[in-house]
């Protein structure tokens, strides 16, 4: 059987592991792209003694099917897992660095957040469903409101997924909220029930 010819446009993440599956399946692949290295907005930068990665810096192996992709580029000797007691996560609002808040407590303290945003998530149980098709940008902004969409999730979006909220789905994303919200019409009660009934099941 001829080979398959196949153009795959754009090198980023998705185009080399489109470009690379394709390969496995027999096809012969040629790969485009308008800059001249590959990995799209993937990349390190080393400068004045710091590196900077740009893009997506983590990954969370939830699916097993990524981690079957790792394992099969012969990339898994070469993970590095993040260190669990460098949990802070930190931000930069109006030229300062701030931590983003850990906990409740955290988050009625820090900063990083008005007051109004802060009285906004109390109202977030109220709030009306955002809809089955929403993207993370609605979705946020409708439960959450602006401010938590753009210094606590936009930055997170950026760091994993290389991609803007407004782009992406929530249901894909996000699958465990988006549930959340579709059962319990709200996030916080959602997770507030569903702590309570792992609680009662562990008794």
């Amino acid at each position: 059987m001829a080979e398959k010819k196949t153009a795959v446009v754009g090198a980023g993440i998705t185009g080399l592991s489109a470009a690379w599956q394709a390969s496995q399946l027999g096809a012969d692949v040629d790969l485009f792209d308008s800059k001249k290295r590959s990995g799209g907005v993937i990349n390190t930068e080393n400068e004045d003694g710091w590196r900077y990665e740009l893009g997506p810096n983590t990954l969370l192996l939830k699916d097993p099917e990524i981690e079957a992709l790792i394992d099969n580029l012969g990339l898994k000797s070469s993970m590095e897992i993040a260190n669990s007691e460098s949990s802070k996560r930190f931000i930069v609002k109006d030229g300062e660095l701030q931590s983003l808040p850990q906990s409740l407590k955290g988050f009625l303290k820090t900063p990083l957040f008005s007051n109004k945003a802060k009285a906004r998530l109390l109202r977030e149980p109220f709030v009306r469903p955002t809809g089955t098709d929403a993207s993370i940008a609605d979705f946020f902004e409708n439960r959450f409101g602006k401010e938590i969409l753009d210094y606590a999730v936009n930055p997170f979006i950026a760091g994993i997924h290389a991609g803007k909220p407004e782009d992406l789905s929530v249901k894909y994303a996000f699958p465990a909220l988006h549930d959340l919200e579709q059962t319990s019409g709200s996030v916080i009660l959602g997770g507030i029930r569903n702590m309570f009934k792992k609680t009662g099941q562990k008794k």
